[in-house]
């Protein structure tokens, strides 16, 4: 068969050709541009003819289709929610470890992550893609009277995702981890090539969010049903973790998200090994509480005392929103405040209760320890005034997800457990809730996600990643824009309601994300074209807490260790005279000696640094090698224009 650039001849047609050049051994010939510009306009519209044809018959044959999706699973109905063996059904085991080949596809992202893994899924769709099927359903649409047949001729590519985290006891050992990894990296590879995401591994446990995409290169395409597909993908998958480590697995809690457009679904899969799930700096021996046993020795009974780790009680979505009611207690947003800022649990405190009641707040207070990071925790517990605001409070804590929660519930019923109440955590995080309350509850704004989808509200569960479009709103009414500015959800520079982080925009003091709203991003880079350097006061914001705080040290000035927990001060931004200040540690408050400036107590760095490093590179790239043809360097990271051209010479 010849392909999009060549044409088959006859034998007595090629004799003809005088033209030895545009003959090829096998009888084709290249074809010229006008040619091949014809021959795509036919292609483009046998398409349409072929799509236009689809939707009348789909029309005309409405009980023969209806018929054979009888034989489908029931997901294909659109209300009906698929059970667990619907999605098992043809359930195909991954290979068993043992026979796993070891891979040697890992590299560095970073010093944080210096052997990772990072496999492409077989399948990524872009914003482009979507807007170019929206575009084709639309011109069906206005050429057909029959509108939904016409689009729904059009076969649409879903994903789905997976949240879960799983702490194991006893922990595993680096060989089972390492075994676990490879176990992963196969079924990724060869097993199911369209799943992508980000997974931590430790010897503490699993810590993942897995994506899936339907595969769109199916001549099937009215049988498969595209959300079912991808739906169907993570539950194989999960499925495949169990039966690596049944008793570890057994009761974890697997919260999917199905029905999600195609575009949230990540191109690849990042196997990351870590030390620890979440980095508190907390260990989990650090965490344990002592408490009481009886021990019966030869010479009678005895009491001695067994420390374990106790964390908070889980609560379901239900038992959690009743508790919000009480006022006897207080919830702790263990999130970052750069999430906080979007939304939180504040509903309870404005709920229709009694004029009494009202006046006083009513409702479980809420509590946001302003945290850059989750190790700044336990220098905010340690306050005094933290704990004057938990003593004899029932307290409540919640996260994203809930794995953030397990190990600082844990900490905190280690430090003050005997002054407070009680400590309980949401079951699930926001996430669970959210969808237990498809209303919202007592949550107000967005829920900040790490995934594709960037944050999610009540009755969004796709989210607002992606392009942000010319008809969207960052609110829907005066009183949800007052609401944002309480909470400082507001942007950076021009002080307008916002609550999107679009533009990887990040503090120049701290590091952390800051909202900058679009009219501003326009801005700048309409700036930067003109003249370098002339938006210099976009990328130099700060986010609410270092204006609040008065810092003002450049967080490139100052050199963190233990990740971005304890600064080291150098001369240049601290101090005038120099000399053994440079090497001292910054103070516990950030305030450097000698000087007014006042550094962040921690910051915010992402990646490890290869983000930096591949920022360089590009840069290098663009600037010509000093020692030109001379340079004996096959890797070189600055331009030569001499291999350029030789390279094209070559092909």
């Amino acid at each position: 068969m010849a392909d999009d650039n060549t044409i088959e001849l006859s034998a007595p047609a090629a004799a003809d050709d005088g033209n030895n050049n545009n003959r090829k051994n096998n009888g084709k010939r290249r074809l010229s541009k006008r040619e091949r510009k014809n021959l795509k306009k036919q292609k483009m519209t046998s398409s349409t003819a072929a799509i236009t044809n689809t939707a009348v018959v789909a029309s005309t044959s409405a009980e023969e289709k209806h018929e054979a999706q009888a034989t489908l699973p029931q997901s294909s109905a659109k209300n009906a929610q698929p059970t667990l063996e619907e999605y098992h059904a043809n359930y195909i085991p991954a290979p068993p470890v043992k026979i796993a080949q070891e891979t040697s596809d890992s590299k560095s992202l970073g010093k944080w992550f210096p052997k990772a893994s990072v496999i492409k899924s077989s399948v990524s769709y872009g914003n482009d893609y979507l807007a170019k099927l929206e575009k084709e359903k639309r011109k069906l649409q206005k050429n057909n009277s029959n509108c939904d047949e016409s689009a729904a001729a059009i076969k649409e590519p879903k994903a789905s995702l997976v949240l879960f985290y799983q702490y194991v006891n006893p922990t595993w050992s680096n060989a089972k981890v390492d075994s676990f990894l490879t176990y992963l990296t196969n079924i990724a590879q060869t097993h199911r090539t369209n799943i992508g995401g980000r997974i931590r591994v430790s010897t503490e446990g699993i810590n993942a969010t897995v994506s899936a995409a339907s595969r769109n290169n199916n001549d099937d395409d009215d049988v498969v049903d595209a959300e079912f597909e991808a739906a169907q993908t993570l539950r194989h998958f999960t499925k495949d973790l169990q039966n690596f480590d049944p008793e570890a697995f057994a009761d974890t809690d697997f919260k999917y998200i199905d029905g999600l457009t195609a575009d949230r679904h990540f191109k690849e899969l990042k196997l990351l090994p870590v030390k620890e799930l979440v980095f508190y700096g907390i260990r989990e021996g650090d965490c344990a509480t002592a408490n009481n046993i009886d021990a019966v020795g030869e010479s009678g009974s005895s009491t001695k005392k067994k420390k374990e780790v106790k964390g908070g009680v889980h609560l379901e979505a239900k038992e959690y929103h009743e508790m919000l009611k009480r006022n006897d207690a207080v919830v702790i947003d263990v999130r970052n405040h750069y999430e906080a800022a979007i939304g939180r649990f504040d509903g309870q405190m404005a709920s229709e209760k009694s004029d009494e009641e009202a006046a006083g707040g009513g409702g479980a207070t809420y509590i946001d320890p302003k945290m850059r990071k989750s190790t700044d925790f336990t220098s905010w517990l340690a306050e005094e005034e933290t704990k004057q605001k938990l003593e004899g409070k029932t307290v409540m804590m919640f996260c994203t997800g809930g794995i953030r929660c397990e190990r600082a519930s844990a900490y905190l019923n280690s430090q003050i457990g005997n002054k407070v109440k009680g400590v309980y955590q949401l079951k699930g995080g926001i996430e669970r809730y959210l969808k237990e309350f498809p209303e919202g509850g007592f949550w107000r704004g967005k829920n900040f996600v790490f995934d594709k989808r960037e944050a999610i509200s009540a009755g969004n569960i796709n989210g607002d990643g992606g392009v942000i479009r010319k008809d969207a709103s960052s609110s829907s009414g005066k009183k949800d824009e007052e609401k944002m500015l309480e909470w400082g959800a507001e942007c950076a520079k021009c002080k307008k309601p916002w609550d999107r982080y679009i533009g990887k925009r990040k503090c120049y003091t701290c590091g952390v994300p800051v909202l900058v709203c679009d009219s501003c991003m326009s801005q700048s880079s309409s700036m930067k074209k003109k003249k370098k350097g002339a938006a210099e006061d976009v990328e130099s914001i700060r986010c609410p807490l270092c204006v609040a705080e008065g810092v003002t040290v450049p967080a490139e000035d100052v050199e963190w260790t233990d990740n971005g927990v304890r600064g080291r001060l150098r001369t240049s931004s601290f101090s005038e005279g120099g000399g053994e200040d440079s090497d001292k540690k910054a103070p516990a408050d950030g305030t450097a000696k000698q000087t007014e400036s006042k550094a962040a107590k921690s910051v915010l760095k992402w990646g490890g640094g290869h983000a930096k490093k591949k920022r360089d590179q590009r840069s290098w790239s663009r600037r010509p090698c000093q020692f030109g043809a001379d340079c004996v360097r096959k890797d070189c990271f600055f331009y030569h224009p001499e291999r350029e051209s030789k390279s094209k010479k070559e092909t």
